[in-house]
């Protein structure tokens, strides 16, 4: 109703969020670029929220050369490779440390006090079994987490906590349906980097991060608790720009990691001020077997066919940002409908 009423403009959102699902963010790499080299003064001030991958994307837009970020983070990942299918957990983790240095080595201030972006990241901070390091612990809890899930996702709140790391005078809070508690740390360069490589490890993928400065704890990949989201943002000096921006994958969201093959979907309040952007089905036509880059091509593919697949989807992911720029230009409101949650 807001955008029918008064345009589809960049300068309505105080707010943006980036979610968690690996290799999937490529096909988003133009329409990150075009954000950062159109919109920059729109947008200024913005309020990002992210996990894993989404939040490795907002410290790239946090950059003052975001777009580079942002292209130095495709050539990273898609350029990733393993001595075999089913690489050693040391060196999985060793190329997610490979690919943070690319984002966050030597650009730590910038990040800090950027003005453009200003960027929040979520951890799940794990309590009992999933507190303690080593793979039995991990998997038993990844069981217990499961089957809690299927109960209700309110009783993931017995398992884990949010840790949301964000700047110094941050004032966006979480209101989330489900009543997940919430535990708010300050950025700072003491824990930018351990904090960021948290919120992208994946349980079993990569070890139990522990010992991050200023939040204390037992801290796991973000995308667990808040894998695309089920939760509204506030401020108190955003309510002039109340919209969400989401450039997103899919146009199913699921809320955390373990709703992935549930049929749950987020509840409707915590989308009512939300822009999903998605590819559409003409554009996953044109992708290697019509699909968006997954974490099993490594499995599923040799590294050039896997490579080639997944440098077309960052090429093409230009298309979204083209047309996207033309509603913007035409203020054609006909390609914007109200989201059918499912």
């Amino acid at each position: 109703m807001h955008i029918q009423n008064n345009g589809l403009n960049m300068a309505d959102f105080g707010y943006m969020l980036a979610a968690s699902g690996g290799p999937k963010w490529l096909v988003l790499a133009g329409l990150d670029k075009y954000l950062c080299q159109q919109h920059r003064q729109a947008m200024l001030g913005i309020n990002g929220l992210g996990t894993s991958a989404g939040a490795f994307r907002l410290a790239c837009y946090a950059r003052t050369d975001a777009s580079n970020a942002i292209d130095e983070f495709a050539k990273q990942y898609i350029d990733t490779t393993y001595s075999g299918p089913r690489p050693r957990q040391l060196e999985r983790d060793n190329s997610v440390k490979q690919i943070l240095d690319t984002i966050i080595i030597g650009k730590e201030e910038e990040i800090l006090n950027s003005q453009f972006m200003r960027p929040h990241w979520i951890t799940a901070q794990c309590h009992g079994l999933g507190s303690l390091p080593g793979h039995l612990p991990q998997l038993a809890n990844l069981l217990a987490s499961m089957a809690t899930n299927r109960l209700g996702r309110k009783y993931l709140k017995h398992l884990y906590s949010r840790a949301c790391f964000g700047p110094s005078d941050s004032q966006l809070k979480i209101h989330d349906p489900y009543e997940l508690p919430t535990h708010y740390h300050t950025l700072t360069s003491a824990n930018l980097y351990d904090s960021l490589l948290a919120s992208g490890t994946i349980p079993l993928f990569s070890p139990l991060r522990q010992n991050i400065a200023g939040a204390p704890g037992s801290h796991l990949d973000g995308g667990l608790v808040d894998y695309h989201f089920d939760l509204q943002l506030q401020t108190e000096n955003r309510e002039d720009k109340p919209l969400v921006l989401y450039p997103h994958f899919t146009s199913s969201p699921r809320a955390g990691w373990f709703d992935k093959k549930l049929q749950r979907p987020p509840t409707a309040n915590s989308y009512s001020k939300v822009l999903l952007i998605t590819p559409s089905d003409e554009f996953l036509s044109r992708l290697k077997n019509g699909q968006i880059p997954e974490r099993d091509d490594f499995r599923v593919y040799d590294d050039q066919t896997r490579q080639t697949a997944w440098r077309r989807a960052a090429d093409l992911s230009s298309a979204l940002a083209d047309e996207l720029h033309e509603i913007i230009e035409t203020q054609d409101m006909s390609r914007i409908a109200p989201l059918q949650l499912n």
